[in-house]
């Protein structure tokens, strides 16, 4: 997949365009601070329990974020608060998955999809939504 660039060097709000940029990076859990924190957070263990299907990886002026960062970011982002951290997420998303794998529907682009989320065969974590 290709790289994502997020050009945006530090702007200040003056400048409305960068500005807005921001805002949607930060409501897709890609913002600079949100990747970083999430890169730190990010143990062996979480990267193998996650996909990098259907994300790129970002590049920023501070570096490169790789696309299992981008996903677990976006998805913590969204729906991992009520869970403290992403590695409490990440045991209920695989939790959620050892107890409903019998109902998961296999789709044509060889993935398993539950009403909370869909998973790959081997049972990595493509998407939580609780």
């Amino acid at each position: 997949m290709p790289i994502e660039h997020l050009p945006y060097s530090g702007e200040s709000p003056q400048d409305r365009f960068a500005y807005q940029r921001y805002l949607n990076d930060t409501a897709r859990g890609k913002s600079l601070l949100q990747l970083t924190a999430m890169a730190n957070a990010v143990t062996p263990w979480v990267r193998q329990s996650w996909s990098p299907r259907t994300f790129t990886a970002i590049l920023t002026p501070m570096g490169e974020f790789d696309e299992v960062v981008c996903n677990v970011s976006y998805h913590f982002n969204e729906h991992g608060a009520k869970f403290g951290n992403i590695e409490a997420m990440t045991q209920a998303a695989q939790a959620y998955f050892r107890s409903n794998r019998h109902e998961a529907k296999l789709q044509p682009e060889g993935i398993l999809k539950l009403p909370k989320g869909t998973f790959e065969l081997d049972g990595r974590i493509i998407t939580f939504h609780p």
